[in-house]
């Protein structure tokens, strides 16, 4: 983990550790999903899936030009980037309402994905599919949210004022964001119902029983047999230890207990076993108590 500048950088490991940590006071409610068509990998100049610009700079550039769209903040509360890295914007934190579509973005987390996932752009990678299904099942177990097309949302599901559409709808909505081609199914409802929100419900099950403390074969509740047999072992001890401790002090070792008490070396001699009045009678007997 990482701050430099204007951002915290993590691997995705990291993120659900730091997420239960943050203390969010305004409600969420909703989680966008954008793509940042440029930056993308072209410009991140990716060579062997490796991109060879930092990735602060590359978060300083959306951040510069984000204030010059007259924006307070970067616009977006987290990013995620094609070697499976998250970055947290420090000047838009998840407790101050993003800019990432305009209308709604009240009690909304936005997300931008680096990337230009229309048709004809960019690949996702692996490392940042991994990240972004772990990020939002995090950010659902975190708010409670049900994996569903009424909290997980596309940009372009939105009008240019934030009157959300029934679907993707040329024309009609604002941005084809987060992709014609994200996910490799697109950008509508039925592509996110297909496999995007169910691989992050899968997660955050995964997650949830992570959770769950697992029992042993050793916590299971005893059966009827095992019942019975430790009640016998009960009462075998409860029978030896009835016959270690005597219910009167012997004749033999009255003598040598009255002197011990005097003495000072015992409290009481009563309830005694056999061995501890032998002891104390051969004690007194070489004159340790006179």
């Amino acid at each position: 983990m990482i701050q430099l500048g204007n951002f915290l950088l993590m691997d995705r490991d990291e993120f659900r550790e730091w997420l239960s940590k943050q203390v969010v006071t305004r409600p969420i409610q909703f989680l966008q999903v954008h793509h940042t068509a440029s930056p993308n990998y072209s410009t991140r100049k990716m060579v062997n899936g490796i991109a060879q610009q930092d990735t602060f700079k590359c978060l300083e550039g959306m951040r510069n030009y984000h204030l010059s769209e007259g924006w307070a903040a970067t616009g977006q509360n987290i990013t995620t980037f094609e070697n499976g890295q998250i970055a947290i914007s420090l000047d838009r934190p998840l407790n101050k309402i993003p800019a990432g579509i305009r209308g709604f973005n009240n009690k909304c987390i936005c997300i931008e994905h680096v990337g230009n996932f229309d048709s004809g752009g960019d690949k996702i990678t692996d490392e940042q599919k991994k990240t972004i299904i772990h990020l939002y099942a995090c950010l659902a177990e975190r708010f409670n949210l049900p994996i569903n097309i009424d909290h997980i949302v596309y940009h372009s599901w939105f009008t240019r004022t934030g009157i959300r559409l029934s679907d993707y709808t040329p024309g009609e909505s604002s941005k084809t964001c987060p992709g014609t081609n994200f996910w490799g199914d697109g950008n509508t409802v039925a592509a996110a119902q297909k496999n995007f929100l169910p691989q992050i419900q899968k997660e955050l099950d995964q997650l949830k029983s992570k959770n769950k403390t697992t029992v042993s074969e050793d916590d299971q509740p005893m059966t009827k047999e095992e019942k019975a047999d430790f009640q016998a072992l009960q009462e075998q001890v409860k029978q030896l230890t009835s016959k270690l401790s005597l219910d009167k002090i012997p004749d033999w070792a009255m003598e040598a207990c009255v002197a011990a008490k005097n003495a000072e070396v015992v409290d009481t001699t009563s309830g005694g076993s056999y061995d501890f009045y032998r002891l104390i009678t051969v004690l007194y007997r070489k004159g340790f108590f006179k």
